[in-house]
């Protein structure tokens, strides 16, 4: 989200300063959030914390305008253009494993078909495959099973003809668990692989 808002305020800054002074508009991530930016001048700063909250800054002497409110459809009409170059917000996948097996559950059929189109309307050759695993037996144990889960889930989207260098398949055992648990825990949701598609 930081980076969208930075891009979003660093471009909106940039259309703007054509005009007399530099109008900054807080622009939502795709879930509607926003941080927080300040806009300083030498003469002052106005913060902006809402979504499509802008402020102007005329001169370098003089403090910025007051936060204002735009609409949506301003803000579209104002930076359009810039808007539409932005990248999409990367799409996550998730898929889990019967405790000490690399067997993809029946129901991850549907989850490959939504992971695949996700792939193809992106175009995207730029996939994160990452095998996890429950604290059920040792670390060591855990990881290799991680790893041929990670390689379950990179082979099935290969059949659905998804280019086997287009992944980085990682693992991390019991390392970095959805649910943190105690040592011995059966957790089916530690038990995953996530895909990540940029």
């Amino acid at each position: 989200m930081i980076i969208r808002i930075l891009f979003s305020v660093l471009a909106a800054s940039l259309l703007s300063a054509c005009s007399s002074g530099t109008t900054v508009v807080l622009i939502p991530d795709a879930g509607g959030k926003v941080g927080q930016v300040e806009v300083t001048t030498k003469g002052g700063s106005t913060v902006l914390t809402k979504a499509n909250e802008s402020a102007k800054a005329e001169k370098a002497e003089q403090a910025p305008s007051e936060a204002v409110q735009l609409s949506g459809e301003k803000v579209n009409d104002m930076f359009a253009e810039t808007l539409a170059k932005e990248p999409m917000a990367p799409e996550h996948f998730r898929f889990y494993f019967v405790t000490g097996s690399a067997n993809l559950l029946a129901e991850a059929n549907a989850e490959l078909a939504k992971a695949k189109t996700a792939i193809d309307v992106r175009k995207s050759c730029d996939l994160s495959v990452i095998g996890h695993s429950d604290r059920v037996g040792d670390n060591s144990t855990n990881k290799g099973i991680s790893l041929q889960r990670a390689d379950s889930v990179a082979k099935a989207l290969t059949t659905l003809g998804v280019a086997g260098n287009c992944m980085d398949i990682r693992y991390y055992g019991e390392n970095d668990p959805a649910i943190p648990t105690a040592d011995n825990v059966d957790e089916p949701r530690n038990r995953r692989v996530e895909v990540e598609i940029r």
